[in-house]
């Protein structure tokens, strides 16, 4: 590659005839070209620099080339390195050093930019070739942060709930990197929470943020302030994988398990058989069986329709309300389905108590009941007591006459006057009256008892 002409170390210049390229081992970002940056390298990588003389664009043999790296400015320990090599047959001269990596202060020293210059002389002319680099981690944990499963950022958990991460990765590479992430959880007690695997991630250059989840924090787990601890790697450890860089870890609260939790646990409407446009009164109990006060509604319904809906305020744990609801039959005829639904809190789980349906409401017809059909059995029954007890009464009554006249002839004594012998001849002293059968004076024409007549006085 051709140079530039550029003023370098006071009055050395750079002509296009006379080339020096400098370039790292780092494919297809090496550096190649004049003043082109290479890709990054991590602590103790080895690095490989060539330096390309050509002359008129044919290689320059044997030909010594200096190298200098220059580490990045620092207040403890700048680097640097100064090394020399000759130009093969192909005119490329190459030395090599490994990133160091003290046992002190080893980030401050060594991470940032690295500046590497080769320089050759051609005919008398300096030619020089400069390329940076950036040392760091290749693939770096920034930060991990607690959210919850909506993704809002949360440091206080409590028993029962799921926790989720935010994890932020930088990629100082010019190219994507893969890398396997395992978030690891423990309690204050160091027991286990539990750990989240997330294999092959690609991530591209410059920073990214991943969202990881989510973790049951268990029932048992201990109060408390609880660990997180990220890593990743180039795989599994099992896989023969490597850390891309130190761990990063961050604290949460675990507290105790808060239940949200409201309930219908009664239903009932004031008649289950009435009329269209009755009013039947749906009597609704709701209970919080949480552990925090709770405010939500509660909807009635026949069928899938609704009547009304009541909201319920600050309805304290462990405690009952009722509600009262009016419906108007104002509907057709036929059977309904009476029930109640209480809106869910957040963060309630079992939703399945809020609903609760009491049954069937019967909306009858106005129509008159229809009229009871005496069976014919009944009728004959009927027929045959009538006659009997009528025969039984005549029979009875004649008897009875029968009875009243036997007694009234033992008790009958004659009253009539003393008859006189008739001085008339012909008339008869007496009569028997053929209707009653009493006697009187034969000089009657009538019976004096029952006035029955008699024909002649006389004969």
């Amino acid at each position: 590659m051709h140079s530039l002409v550029l003023g370098v170390r006071g009055e050395t210049t750079v002509t296009s005839e006379r080339s020096i390229d400098l370039y790292t081992q780092k494919e297809p970002f090496s550096g190649r070209g004049t003043g082109e940056p290479s890709d990054a390298f991590a602590p103790q990588e080895l690095v490989t620099l060539y330096a390309n003389v050509t002359y008129n664009l044919y290689p320059e043999q044997n030909t010594r080339v200096a190298f200098q790296i220059r580490g990045p400015p620092n207040p403890i320990w700048n680097f640097s390195i100064v090394e020399s090599s000759q130009t093969n047959a192909n005119g490329i001269a190459q030395t090599s050093f490994r990133i160091p990596w003290p046992d002190e202060n080893a980030e401050t020293q060594v991470f940032g930019t690295w500046t590497a210059v080769a320089t050759t002389g051609i005919a008398e002319q300096t030619v020089i070739d400069m390329l940076t680099f950036r040392v760091g981690w290749i693939v770096r944990l920034l930060s991990v942060e607690t959210i919850d499963v909506n993704n809002m950022s949360r440091t206080r958990f409590s028993q029962g709930e799921r926790v989720c991460f935010n994890l932020t990765v930088e990629n100082i590479a010019m190219t994507d990197k893969v890398a396997t992430l395992v978030v690891y959880a423990y309690d204050n007690s160091s027991v286990s929470l539990g750990q989240l695997l997330v294999e092959h991630v690609r991530i591209s250059p410059g920073v990214n943020v991943f969202f990881i989840g989510d973790l049951l924090i268990p029932t048992w787990a201990c109060l408390g302030v609880s660990s997180v601890v990220v890593n990743a790697c180039t795989e599994l450890p099992s896989a023969d994988g490597i850390p891309w860089c130190p761990q990063v870890s961050t604290t949460f609260l675990i507290t105790k398990l808060i239940v949200h939790d409201v309930a219908v646990v009664s239903v009932a409407p004031s008649g289950t058989e009435v009329f269209p446009y009755d009013v039947v009164y749906i009597t609704v109990i709701v209970r919080n069986e949480g552990d925090q006060a709770e405010t939500f509604n509660v909807t009635t319904y026949y069928d899938e329709t609704v009547i009304d809906t009541q909201m319920v305020a600050d309805l304290p744990s462990g405690v009952e309300t009722t509600l009262m609801f009016a419906w108007s039959t104002c509907v057709p005829v036929g059977n309904y389905t009476i029930s109640a639904v209480a809106s869910a809190v957040p963060e309630e789980v079992n939703i399945e108590n809020n609903k609760f349906v009491d049954g069937i409401v019967w909306v009858k017809s106005w129509t008159l009941p229809a009229v009871w059909e005496i069976p014919r059995w009944l009728l004959a029954l009927l027929f045959l007591l009538v006659l009997f007890i009528c025969v039984a009464v005549i029979i009875f009554a004649l008897l009875w006459e029968c009875e009243r006249k036997k007694k009234g002839r033992r008790n009958r004594q004659p009253t009539h006057p003393e008859v006189k012998p008739c001085k008339k001849v012909g008339f008869k002293k007496s009569k028997t009256c053929g209707v009653c059968g009493k006697e009187f004076p034969g000089a009657y024409t009538f019976c004096p008892y029952c006035f029955t007549f008699h024909g002649k006085d006389y004969e």
